[in-house]
């Protein structure tokens, strides 16, 4: 009826509660250790973010998303895998290249040689000389690899999904 009933009995349906419902083994148990696995790595970055206070709020905020974004397409990946599903060579072959080229941006990324934190006269002396047609700097290629890298990653998790194309809806499990 949408209201609490305070009772004698009361005390004894949390005490069920909790004993049958929060402390018992969960149903999926490969899907609760991935997601513990996800919480630690977030209460890691919450606590790293609160003793050190980043200095470079953006660059945490990314790192934090970048992160993420892979923890869910691995935990969504293992979990393909778990319940008999292929992966076919193409999302594959999308998925390893984006892999690279992220590897590839943030060597690129890291290298510190602007900053959103500095006027732009400032940020432009931490340039370096050009390398790439001897026109593009390394925060230019970094932009260049990071688009690639979205572009393969977005393209790979299209495709993701292409051995169910003729499997009934009703019978593709959902996780």
């Amino acid at each position: 009826m949408g209201r609490v009933k305070f009772e004698a009995g009361m005390f004894l349906r949390i005490f069920m509660l909790f004993r049958y419902d929060c402390c018992s083994c969960p149903t999926y148990k490969d899907r609760m250790f991935l997601l513990v696995i996800a919480n630690m790595v977030n209460w890691f970055f919450a606590l790293y973010g609160a003793t050190t206070t980043p200095g470079d709020f953006a660059t945490y905020l990314l790192a934090i998303l970048i992160v993420n974004g892979l923890l869910y397409v691995a935990f969504y990946m293992i979990m393909k895998l778990r319940s008999g599903e292929k992966i076919l060579p193409l999302p594959l072959f999308l998925i390893i290249c984006s892999l690279f080229c992220w590897i590839f941006a943030l060597v690129f990324f890291f290298s510190n040689l602007t900053s959103w934190q500095k006027s732009p006269a400032r940020s432009r002396q931490g340039n370096k000389d050009c390398i790439l047609l001897g026109f593009y700097d390394h925060h230019d290629i970094w932009h260049f690899l990071s688009a690639c890298a979205l572009f393969f990653s977005f393209l790979g998790l299209l495709t993701l999904d292409d051995d169910l194309l003729r499997t009934p809806r009703r019978n593709i499990p959902v996780f």
